[in-house]
């Protein structure tokens, strides 16, 4: 169970050059009191217009699980770490390209050409 701690100081926002975002820093009043566990994360943060401030953690990233087996003009065959085979293809609408022709002569040569 999380435990709320309320610490007292000076923010700042301060907004970017290009007028799309802010950086927001805060100065505890007493620096030494070693109240929080120090920590960086990606997350979602909301200032609102009274100044009040929120700033809830995002998910981990997730790293890549899998390797590599064999690659084709439009995406690749690949093991995951959790024993599968993984088979992604992503094909541009603006390539003009038979996408069902397409995506079945790649699945093809990928499965063909592949030593499980």
């Amino acid at each position: 169970m999380s435990k709320t701690i309320s610490l007292s100081g000076l923010g700042a926002i301060t907004p970017e050059k290009n007028g799309k975002g802010v950086s927001f820093e805060f100065w505890a009043d007493d620096p030494d009191g070693q109240v929080v566990e120090p920590m960086r994360a990606s997350g979602t943060a909301q200032l609102m217009r009274s100044g009040s401030f929120f700033f809830v953690p995002g998910k981990p990233r997730m790293r890549a699980n899998s390797t590599l087996l064999r690659k084709a003009a439009h995406g690749r065959l690949s093991a995951t770490k959790d024993e599968a085979y993984q088979l992604t293809l992503k094909i541009f609408k603006r390539e003009g390209l038979d996408v069902k022709a397409t995506l079945m002569r790649e699945a093809m040569e990928l499965i063909n050409n592949v030593r499980f």
